[in-house]
């Protein structure tokens, strides 16, 4: 997981926007998805932050979350201007058993 955030940095770094400094922060989290059968717009909410004591020790430096997929288009941003955040979520999803 730390290797994917440092590649991450470094391509940042390399092709970054010259618009200014901009911070870059790696999520991690457990992403539950729509059924397989629904069609449709679908968006990612956050439903809560794994506070750092749900977490190993190993895992306490990072942010984690849950994720939940929810249908219908993503509701608008309120976002007033320009962020000087990049956010990079990286999802894990349970697999489902091969037949």
């Amino acid at each position: 997981m730390r290797a994917i955030a440092k590649r991450l940095r470094r391509l940042e770094d390399r092709f970054g926007q010259a618009s200014g400094p901009r911070r870059m922060v790696v999520q991690y989290g457990y992403l539950k998805r729509l059924p397989d059968d629904y069609t449709g717009p679908r968006h990612v909410v956050t439903v809560r932050q794994i506070p750092p004591e749900e977490l190993s020790p190993a895992e306490r430096t990072d942010n984690w979350f849950e994720w939940e997929e929810r249908p219908g288009p993503e509701p608008a941003s309120n976002a007033a201007g320009p962020n000087d955040e990049i956010v990079v979520r990286v999802h894990y999803v349970e697999g489902k058993p091969k037949a």
